[in-house]
């Protein structure tokens, strides 16, 4: 059973699933590039173990942008497809620092 009917619970899930302790260092901005049919734009500015989500903004100059149909992520966020084979299938795309990728991965626990 998905636990995310869509995006919005997506991201109103966000703040109590981020892990600040991993992110005391962080000063990053993720710039979430969601299409298809609820398509909308979403940055996460990580800084110093907080959090804050501002939608429909985009970034000058992202750490790291991913570009997703909408479905697709809430898809990843339910656990229902894997990120890497997203990415590999053409799914996901990123740009930005990897390191920092792996990071961001673990501040909210993906994959369901």
């Amino acid at each position: 059973m998905a636990r995310y009917a869509d995006f919005d619970e997506v991201l109103a899930s966000y703040p109590d699933r981020f892990n600040s302790a991993k992110a005391q260092s962080m000063d990053d901005r993720v710039y979430m590039n969601l299409t298809g049919d609820n398509a909308r734009d979403v940055t996460l500015y990580v800084h110093h173990g907080e959090l804050d989500i501002l939608d429909g903004e985009v970034p000058e100059d992202p750490t790291l942008k991913l570009t997703a149909k909408t479905e697709d992520w809430v898809a990843i966020e339910n656990g229902e497809l894997n990120p890497m084979m997203a990415m590999m299938q053409g799914k996901v795309k990123m740009k930005g620092s990897v390191p920092f990728a792996t990071k961001f991965m673990g501040l909210f626990g993906y994959g369901g």
